[in-house]
């Protein structure tokens, strides 16, 4: 009869502080890295959706007063575009109902007969002006609208943060011109 000798051993791995200090500082600087990319992308998208509101709040009031001053019978504020005349505020007279309306750069905004064409919970108008430009008494005048966007609310972050400069020439079509 055989003997078999049954040998027990048991092996206990035991972890050194250096090498847990090292897992978890790995650990800690790979954490850090995706934190990292998420903010970043976080903020950028938060840029993205600020600046897109500001042109689409753009685009609605500038498609507005060029369609306007455009189709106008005639400026009556500033009286004359000549010489090229840069003002706060603008009159013009409408063809159709032949009644006065007034766009005016206001403190946070362009009002359209003392309505405000943005949104000023979103945006704010800066460095707003209206360039009244007229070659001759006989050519028709030309408005050159001109302002920057930037946020209602400043953020922390600096990309939150920004000006946004648009600018638009308009000729009126309907100008009653002397002869």
């Amino acid at each position: 009869m055989k003997k078999f000798l049954v040998y027990n051993f048991q092996f206990s791995k035991v972890f050194t502080l250096v090498e847990i200090l090292t897992a978890v500082s790995i650990l800690a600087i790979i954490g850090t890295i995706c934190l990292g990319v998420i903010t970043i992308t976080l903020r950028t998208t938060k840029k993205s959706d600020v600046m897109q509101v500001a042109r689409q709040e753009s685009d609605t009031a500038l498609t507005q007063m060029v369609k306007n001053i455009r189709y106008a019978q005639n400026i009556t504020d500033p009286a004359s575009c000549i010489p090229t005349t840069t003002v706060s505020s603008i009159t013009i007279t409408s063809v159709t109902t032949h009644l006065p309306s007034t766009y005016a750069c206001t403190s946070n905004s362009i009002t359209y007969n003392g309505t405000s064409l943005f949104n000023t919970n979103a945006v704010k108008v800066s460095a707003c002006s209206f360039v009244c430009t007229q070659a001759s008494v006989n050519d028709p005048p030309t408005v050159t609208i001109q302002y920057s966007l930037v946020p209602a609310t400043t953020g922390l972050f600096v990309e939150t943060n920004f000006t946004m400069p648009f600018q638009s020439s308009v000729t009126l079509r309907n100008a009653q011109i002397p002869y």
